[in-house]
């Protein structure tokens, strides 16, 4: 007699170090551009477009707010435009071409300047720029030295990885006098090389009170101090640190989160391990060491995730989204093409329904939402092509471009129904499932995923199918393991499940 095994949601993360007849039930082999909230798995929500392109790369965002202003900057190789967020349009706020490339990202802070606070921003190779709420950008006064790092510390600036007088000194962290980011000689402007051991500067992060300063082997705690040394450092021997500033990150129980090498790392002040996520044999395996410098991450509150985004393989461009959910330590992730920036911003308007993108039947986020709300974050997204685009609920499409969605459950086998033996054939008949939409399709592999045989597309409705009636995909194929594949990639087009059921007999063991 067919028995059925029931699977309530796919819900406990992404699985890619271990084989998939060994992965937990609830867990998948393999899914890109899929969100699992409020115990449902849907397709992502799409975006729209923010004005008009900027013409080249997509540096850095980054959001000065003073008071009740609030600025969005977006930052490109020459370029420098602040958005009317009035109107979604961009204007140039350059004072002179920028000279950057792609492998010089932008590192900013936002230090006070007479009282007031400003954002500070560098490449590395240009003198480093200012920009006020309410006035255009200009070169940081006080003829400070090149740096690819900065962060406001306190009362302080304070620059790292600096090139002065045609010297570069890949250890040496400098600040400016106290209070004053534009006087750089004097007072308590000060400077130290960190040589305890050779390695170059590779960001800077705050933890807590104390700035972090990363090296590939090494993250150094400088704190303020009441001597005449302004700063004192300690080496933490942790054995590593971030390979891309861009992804240092502040969690909310006070630690940061950064990418390394080999994998997403959190530090606490003393020692910085692994997040525990079977994800990391993935990024170990799959990085491209020569782009992972223009990798970056971005802590999302509201939802409890951290987004990386690196560049797996041979892609030269960080397309590919981890998304961590440091309450459960799942993971998922998203693919979009040339992504080259993100960040979030505040949103000013508050969104009603009527002007909602999608349908009323499209729609997966509550009426109350947070998100529609005027000042509540929205997330943007920049390419390498110069466009900005935001998430936008109710959208299932990428600024008019089809969204390509997938998961892979585990292989599911004979231990999944009870048998003790992994090896005995089984008959399997197919699945049902809970789903709402448009369509999903539906395929099956026996061999782990390196072929896979298409099962049916199945049109969805606004609602799920009464406990009596599921939607039925009928397999009919004898194996030890069977994964399946559910997936859409159609422009405007979404769906959700809230469970299914595969259905399978048992036959003889392997001979």
């Amino acid at each position: 007699m067919p028995v059925k095994l029931n699977i309530p949601l796919p819900s406990k993360g992404l699985v890619v170090d271990r084989p998939g007849e060994f992965v937990d039930t609830r867990s998948l082999t393999n899914t890109w551009n899929m969100d699992v909230r409020r115990n449902l798995i849907q397709k992502r929500v799409g975006t729209m477009a923010i004005g008009s392109s900027l013409g080249e790369r997509i540096m850095r965002y980054f959001e000065l707010v003073v008071g009740t202003t609030t600025r969005l900057i977006r930052v490109g190789l020459t370029e420098v435009e602040a958005l009317n967020k009035a109107t979604s349009t961009w204007a140039s706020v350059t004072a002179s071409a920028m000279t950057g490339t792609i492998d010089t990202p932008i590192s900013y802070t936002f230090p006070l300047l007479a009282g007031a606070k400003i954002a500070v921003f560098t490449n590395g190779t240009d003198a480093i720029r200012k920009i006020s709420a309410a006035g255009n950008d200009a070169s940081l006064g006080g003829t400070p030295p090149k740096a690819k790092y900065v962060k406001a510390v306190g009362p302080y600036l304070v620059l790292g990885y600096i090139t002065d007088g045609g010297n570069t000194y890949y250890s040496r962290v400098q600040w400016s006098e106290t209070g004053d980011p534009e006087t750089w000689s004097g007072g308590n402007a000060g400077s130290i090389d960190l040589i305890e051991d050779p390695g170059n500067i590779t960001g800077f992060g705050l933890f807590g009170n104390h700035l972090a300063v990363h090296k590939h082997e090494s993250i150094y705690v400088g704190q303020l101090v009441s001597t005449a040394d302004v700063f004192r450092f300690d080496r933490r021997p942790t054995g590593i640190g971030t390979a891309a500033e861009a992804t240092i990150a502040n969690l909310p129980n006070g630690e940061h989160v950064f990418l390394a090498y080999d994998g997403i790392h959190t530090f606490d002040g003393s020692f910085a391990p692994l997040i525990e996520a079977p994800i990391q044999e993935e990024i170990r395996d799959s990085v491209n060491p020569a782009a992972i410098h223009r990798s970056f991450g971005l802590v999302i509150e509201e939802i409890g995730e951290y987004w990386c985004a690196v560049p797996l393989g041979n892609s030269e461009i960080p397309d590919t989204i981890y998304k961590y959910s440091w309450k459960t330590g799942q993971v998922y992730k998203d693919v979009r093409a040339n992504m080259t920036a993100m960040s979030l911003y505040i949103n000013t308007s508050e969104t009603t329904w009527d002007s909602m993108a999608g349908t009323w039947d499209s729609q997966t986020t509550a009426w109350d939402s947070a998100s529609f709300q005027s000042s509540s974050k929205r997330i943007v997204f920049g390419d390498s092509s110069g466009n900005s685009t935001y998430l936008v609920n109710g959208t299932s499409s990428d600024n008019g471009t089809a969204i390509s969605a997938n998961f892979e459950t585990k292989d599911f086998n004979a231990n999944d129904y009870g048998l003790p033996d992994l090896d005995t054939m089984m008959r399997w008949k197919g699945i049902e499932m809970w789903a709402t939409g448009s369509t999903v399709t539906v395929e099956y592999s026996i061999d782990g995923g390196e072929s896979w045989v298409a099962a049916g597309t199945k049109t969805l409705g606004s609602y799920y199918p009464t406990d009596a009636s599921p939607i039925n995909v009928y397999v009919d194929v004898v194996s030890s393991r069977i994964r399946f594949r559910f997936s859409n990639g159609t422009v405007n087009e979404t769906f959700l499940i809230k469970k299914y059921q595969v259905e399978a007999t048992s036959r003889e063991a392997r001979k």
